[in-house]
């Protein structure tokens, strides 16, 4: 099969709001923010832009309205290279935005999100399955539910490769059947806290390859990784190689906005590129550290 695509992606995209301040502040109070920087956000969306400025051929499938923050975000995917003819745009309806305050002393960021209404728009279309079934790799977080549902069943017929991103917080029920379709599943260490203990009942905070291979016995994906900022990240392979691979320089960090999705994005054009899984986390790790070290979601060099 010839590959049009090396990554399709389904999700929602956002329009980013970021304050960098050195403290958070105390309510009702009024403090000066060190910079301030807009830009594109959500997982799916910046995982596409990454891995389109590292070269990969990627699209985007979405839903957005013709509102300033859709408009902004159109034209950022668009000139990053991401493919958006799968992008539906909805004229009178509003796209999801975000405004995000950024502690620069611990580097982590506190979120306000606010949804917009053309996210609940999207429909199937033969162009969403053509992409897809033309792709090396399809990529989603479980936004867009029965399109992702739907996206599996062609996926899983034209050989294509299905990755998972299970973010921090991110975890519910209803996303399971998804992630139990993954060859991929890259996992927050929030995220795969939260299904363990969901599933078994355990109240203990079992260790990071200890939860990696706990899912690789409960879920037989290709890979699983747990993700765990600072502490770097630990891979289980189906063919029972498994590594720790530290994080790069997490001292240096200002913003941790967009470091999980850039590190899926990184190496998922790694993987697609034949680099092998080592490679390719390697990759992912020093991606990540180049963003967390400048503000925004989408903040890395071309060649990190």
């Amino acid at each position: 099969m010839s590959h049009r695509m090396d990554i399709v992606g389904i999700g929602v995209s956002v329009w980013d709001s970021l304050m960098l301040v050195d403290s958070l502040p105390q309510p009702g109070s009024v403090v000066q923010a060190e910079r301030h920087l807009e830009g594109i956000g959500g997982g799916i969306t910046v995982a596409m832009a990454t891995a389109a400025r590292l070269g990969s051929k990627t699209a985007l499938i979405d839903s957005v309205g013709d509102d300033p923050a859709g408009i902004r975000i159109f034209q950022t995917l668009s000139a990053e290279g991401v493919d958006t003819q799968a992008i539906a745009r909805h004229a009178g309806l509003t796209s999801s935005a975000a405004s995000i305050w950024s502690d620069r002393r611990s580097a982590e960021r506190t979120i306000v999100f606010s949804p917009g209404s053309a996210c609940e728009r999207l429909r199937w279309t033969p162009q969403i399955e053509q992409l897809i079934s033309q792709a090396k790799i399809l990529h989603f977080n479980g936004r867009h539910g029965e399109i992702c549902l739907r996206a599996i069943r062609v996926a899983k017929e034209c050989g294509v490769k299905i990755s998972f991103d299970g973010g921090a917080y991110r975890y519910r029920p209803e996303i399971l059947p998804m992630l139990r379709a993954a060859d991929f599943a890259i996992l927050a260490r929030q995220f795969a806290d939260s299904h363990v203990r969901s599933q078994a009942d355990c109240l203990r905070r079992l260790p990071a390859m200890e939860l990696a291979e706990s899912l690789m016995e409960e879920f037989d994906c290709e890979i699983v990784a747990v993700t765990d900022g600072p502490a770097g990240s630990d891979w289980v392979a189906r063919d029972g190689a498994s590594f720790h691979r530290p994080a790069v320089s997490p001292e240096l960090a200002i913003d941790t906005t967009g470091c999980g999705d850039t590190f899926h994005g990184a190496f998922l054009h790694g993987y697609a590129r034949g680099q092998g899984i080592r490679r390719a986390a390697e990759l992912a790790a020093r991606v990540a550290s180049e963003n967390a070290r400048r503000l925004g979601g989408l903040a890395f060099a071309t060649n990190p």
